[in-house]
């Protein structure tokens, strides 16, 4: 408006109404009726209209009488609305009442009297709020894919033909706030408010699609299609309208993006069920349930997949349309038998539901080999019937997860999503009782809401967070670019520090503070720029940089010194560790000594830079070697998972051959003590031997590029188009070796091959 009076542009006066919200032109200096207890920014709304110059307008410090042409409109908050508190303010008018200033609450009503009700998750009533103190939050940008709420039956300016569920992308935002969408199937964009829709993962070119089990009739009709068809999304409109490659179909298909859901990329080795969506998987549920856990063994190249699960002896025949990946099990992590499982597939082995133990191995198959204490043998558990107890302990550092959008899943209690807490016990039920450093008693979340974070520690150095304007409570003498020191920690989280130049113990919030990668004296670093290895010497302060360090290099006579963004921790090389000269190194810094890459010796000492001085058998002087020119020499036993062949000494097997030969390679599927079960490709049941009897080789994978082995007489499953001196790259590894491979100048489905028959191509 004033902008508007400067260029002579006048427009007819305002006409106010009973409830339009107001605040004071930003030039007047002094109202004809004066302040009242109102400020320039204060914003309150009209009670009455005595006549077209006077209002009486209700701000939080009271009724104020104004002329009309001292104030304007603002754009009211309403009742729905998600908003915090502005980044100006210092100190609420109401005060704290236990938020953060980054603590997202929902405007619950507005009183009569101009003062906003806002409640936030935890609280048990609204907190009192200056309007003038609030704005609106904005969680949605232009482009963003959202999704309208399926719950919503009414929408503020209307549904129209819109259907709850549907997606689409924000084409506008306007200036109250309220949005403006494109759907694929509406000719011109849905207003609507941005409390009536939600943040929806966007679909991406390349991803792979299909329709959801939910969908009995896509919006764009079928075209052959089935719900176990698996496209690729090769175009999005801008309304979000999905175009999709499907195989063998001769045009491209059309999908409203609510009807789709993407297929996970799976690979062999995954963690699948079936989805809660779907009826029944495509050749039928056999002996699986919807709470069965397998893992992915072979992957075919029509969509099928073959699910090992540890209850059946063969692979169970699904489409990867009907199961979803899931975080995999992992060794050392606490389990317990499901509540609602009264008999585990596997059987109780003499455990009950109360037992409690630690997973120790896993079968290729899924079966969890768990160690509880007090038993000498393991109990296998079925990991469809297991649940993993909650990785916390007592004393470590949270903070909430990420979220998708701008607000957290789980307010935090009001501590602010940046906020740090300390788990002060762990409930049996998966809640953490937490404790933080400016919130008085302890309060409870569940442990999915949030994530470890590394600990503060007494003798740690920080410094400030990048970008923060101020520490919660105040600077007092220290600035953002103090370094400090840590000198306690309270088991609420509070650190105190200690800063150079300023008297006494500074108190602090660890959300205000970064750790400062600093290294000790002793430790082993690898210089990123050359891949250097060397020791830590000491840490230096130079003018204008904070992190230096100096490092002794074997072989130079002066230290190096730098930042230590330039360094990485190695670890450490000790006397009596076999190691090799590294494949890569051509010529070592202080020559061979009359040995090779094959030469494998003992360290017998590490000077103070790090140079090594090996033993060999067969060398008369100790061989010195710069240790970033050398690896370790691994002798470990045979693990699940690992490539293994019967060893050329084994002339009979203690349970005899089988189907199995000297040449057969395969991998290892299951172990107990010295029994090991092998997976081969060309059989159907798991061949049992002795630990001692087998020998590791070289796993195939994808990538590697290969050829059919020279002599062989036939492949395993025919020739089919190749010859001897085809060649081709591996596409595909089942989890019992079997390979697929394309090879060069072939179309159509990869080449299905043995790996004793297949050899690497060193050409």
């Amino acid at each position: 408006m004033e902008a508007l009076a400067e260029k002579e542009v006048h427009l007819s006066p305002t006409v106010y109404q009973v409830g339009d919200w107001v605040k004071y032109i930003r030039s007047i200096k002094e109202p004809t009726y004066g302040w009242q207890g109102a400020t320039h920014k204060s914003v309150g709304f009209v009670q009455s209209v005595p006549d077209n110059d006077n209002l009486i307008v209700s701000f939080c410090s009271g009724e104020a009488q104004v002329l009309a042409n001292e104030v304007i409109k603002v754009i009211p908050l309403d009742r729905g609305h998600h908003v915090q508190l502005k980044a100006d303010v210092i100190e609420p008018r109401f005060g704290w009442r236990g938020q953060s200033r980054d603590s997202i609450g929902t405007v619950l009503c507005v009183d009569d009297d101009g003062i906003l009700r806002v409640g936030f998750p935890g609280a048990s009533r609204g907190w009192k709020a200056d309007p003038a103190e609030m704005e609106r939050v904005e969680e949605f940008k232009v482009g963003d894919w959202v999704r309208i709420r399926p719950t919503l039956t009414t929408a503020k300016h209307g549904l129209g033909s819109v259907t709850p569920g549907s997606i689409g992308t924000v084409y506008c935002i306007r200036p109250d706030n309220s949005l403006l969408l494109e759907l694929s199937y509406l000719p011109a964009p849905w207003h609507c408010e941005p409390e009536e829709v939600e943040h929806v993962e966007p679909f991406r070119i390349g991803d792979r699609v299909c329709v959801k089990r939910s969908v009995a009739e896509p919006r764009y009709a079928w075209g052959g299609e089935t719900h176990h068809s698996v496209g690729r999304v090769s175009e999005i409109e801008n309304d979000g309208l999905l175009i999709i490659e499907i195989p063998n179909r001769p045009i491209p298909w059309q999908a409203d993006p609510s009807d789709m859901e993407k297929v996970d990329d799976f690979k062999v080795g995954d963690w699948v069920r079936v989805k809660a969506s779907v009826p029944s998987p495509i050749y039928g549920w056999e002996d699986v349930t919807r709470n069965s856990i397998g893992i992915i063994h072979s992957l075919e190249e029509d969509g099928d997949m073959g699910i090992a699960f540890c209850f059946r002896s063969k692979l169970f025949r699904c489409s990867v349309t009907d199961v979803e990946k899931l975080p995999p099990f992992e060794v050392g992590k606490d389990i317990r038998v499901i509540s609602s499982v009264t008999q585990p597939r596997l059987g109780w082995s003499n455990e009950t539901p109360a037992s409690v133990g630690r997973i120790v191995r896993i079968d290729m198959d899924g079966a969890l080999n768990v160690k509880v204490a007090g038993r000498r043998s393991l109990w296998k558990v079925s990991p469809g019937d297991a649940e993993r107890l909650p990785d916390f302990e007592v004393g470590d550092w949270v903070r909430s997860k990420p979220s998708l959008g701008a607000r957290p899943s789980y307010d935090w209690s009001n501590i602010g999503k940046e906020g740090l807490a300390i788990v002060h016990s762990v409930q049996d039920t998966g809640y953490l009782e937490l404790a933080c450093c400016f919130r008085k008693g302890r309060w409870s979340t569940h442990h999915t809401d949030v994530e470890k974070i590394p600990a503060f520690k007494v003798g740690q150095h920080v410094k400030f967070r990048t970008g923060l304007a101020e520490p919660r409570w105040g600077w007092r003498g220290a600035n953002s670019n103090s370094r400090g020191i840590i000198i306690s920690v309270t088991a609420n989280g509070e650190v105190r520090l200690s800063f150079p130049g300023i008297q006494g113990l500074w108190k602090a919030d660890p959300a205000n503070l970064e750790i400062e990668q600093m290294y000790d004296v002793g430790e082993w670093v690898r210089l990123r720029s050359n891949g250097r290895v060397g020791i830590v010497q000491g840490n230096a302060y130079e003018e204008n940089e904070h992190d230096v360090a100096v490092v002794g290099f074997c072989g130079e006579q002066d230290p190096w010194v730098g930042s230590i963004a330039d360094l990485e921790r190695v670890d450490k090389l000790t006397v009596g560790e076999k190691v090799k000269v590294k494949n890569s190194v051509k010529q070592p810094r202080f020559g061979w000594s009359g040995h090779t890459h094959t030469s494998i010796g003992t360290i017998s000492a590490v000077d103070a830079d790090g140079k090594l001085r090996i033993y060999t058998p067969s060398g008369s002087k100790s061989w010195m070697l710069d240790p970033s020119e050398v690896e370790i020499v691994e002798e470990r036993e045979i693990r699940i998972k690992d490539w293994v062949r019967v060893k050329g000494s084994v002339t009979n097997p203690i349970h005899q051959w089988g189907e199995v030969s000297s040449s057969s390679i395969g991998v290892v599927h299951r172990i107990e003590e010295e029994d090991v079960w092998v997976a081969f490709c060309f059989m159907d049941r798991l061949w049992l031997c002795k630990v001692w009897e087998i020998e590791r080789v070289r796993p195939f994978g994808n990538g590697d590029k290969v050829r059919i082995k020279e002599g062989l007489v036939g492949p395993r499953w025919g020739w089919g188009m190749e010859t001897h001196t085809s060649r081709g790259e591996v596409v595909g590894v089942d989890a019992n070796g079997k390979l697929r491979i394309k090879f060069r100048w072939r179309e159509g489905r990869p080449w299905v091959g043995d790996p004793a028959d297949i050899m690497l191509d060193e050409s």
